[in-house]
């Protein structure tokens, strides 16, 4: 006997040993599909014997996939990566426009110029790398690399912001309406939110969607307030600021959870 003919002899429920002596002698591999009781053998032949689904199943699941993807999210889904990148950031633009500079901080005339020119860049750039590497068409793997240090990152440097020397206007500002922070960027990230969902073509949000969205939305919550906001004590930037990137990355998470749950058969 050979190799194949060991298979299909698994295969039909056979069990060859005794034929198959003088093969095992030179043939390792084949040699361990008869250690312990022939496990190893019984168990690959039943997942090679494992009925295939019919073909009215499989037309069933394309129909089923192909009922879903209709309406504008299916629209957004299917454009390509560099549109979609674009759709998603310049809307995060207006809001930014729209709700640091029209309100703008109280002490941003004494502002040092150079220390928010220098965090708005880093930020900016940060937000964009996150949502980019979000809607590539790059494989969703797990490698842990690719997105837990933008991750650390957006916690990390808005927490060291609040430690970061205040001006003397920020100084005056009574320590108070961290709610009142935490809630303004909250309402003002959740349609890029919204819309990143829509962008996104991961059916159930898988660990890299969680801690990329978190990532980019809590930086640009920070972002917005950095404009916002002048209060500089550092318990309000914690407690009103740093922390929605925290909030956001419960929400996903959550999201995430809530999804696999009602995937399950």
């Amino acid at each position: 006997m050979d190799c194949t003919q060991i298979r299909d002899a698994f295969v039909s429920g056979a069990r060859p040993e005794a034929q198959a002596r003088e093969h095992l002698a030179s043939c390792p591999q084949c040699r361990e599909l008869f250690e312990r009781d022939a496990e190893l053998g019984r168990n690959l032949a039943a997942q090679t014997t494992r009925p295939l689904p019919s073909s009215d199943d499989l037309f069933e699941q394309i129909e089923g996939k192909l009922a879903r993807e209709t309406g504008p999210r299916a629209w957004l889904r299917s454009r390509p990566s560099p549109l979609r990148f674009t759709l998603l950031l310049l809307p995060l633009l207006l809001v930014l426009l729209a709700g640091g500079l029209l309100g703008q901080r109280a002490d941003l005339e004494h502002y040092p110029m150079q220390r928010v020119a220098l965090l708005l860049c880093v930020y900016f750039l940060a937000i964009a790398l996150a949502f980019g590497k979000q809607l590539s068409e790059s494989p969703r793997g797990h490698a842990l690399g690719d997105y837990v240090g933008l991750l650390a990152f957006a916690l990390a440097v808005p927490a060291l912001a609040a430690f970061a020397p205040a001006t003397e206007v920020s100084r005056r500002i009574e320590s108070s309406g961290a709610f009142g922070c935490f809630g303004y960027g909250a309402l003002l990230t959740l349609p890029i939110a919204l819309l990143l969902w829509a962008l996104d073509r991961d059916d159930r949000p898988s660990l890299r969607t969680v801690c990329l969205s978190a990532a980019a939305l809590g930086l640009s919550a920070n972002l917005l307030l950095e404009l916002h906001c002048g209060n500089g004590d550092w318990a309000h930037v914690l407690g009103g600021h740093a922390s929605l990137g925290v909030a956001w990355l419960v929400a996903w998470a959550v999201t995430r959870r809530l999804s696999r749950a009602r995937g399950r058969p």
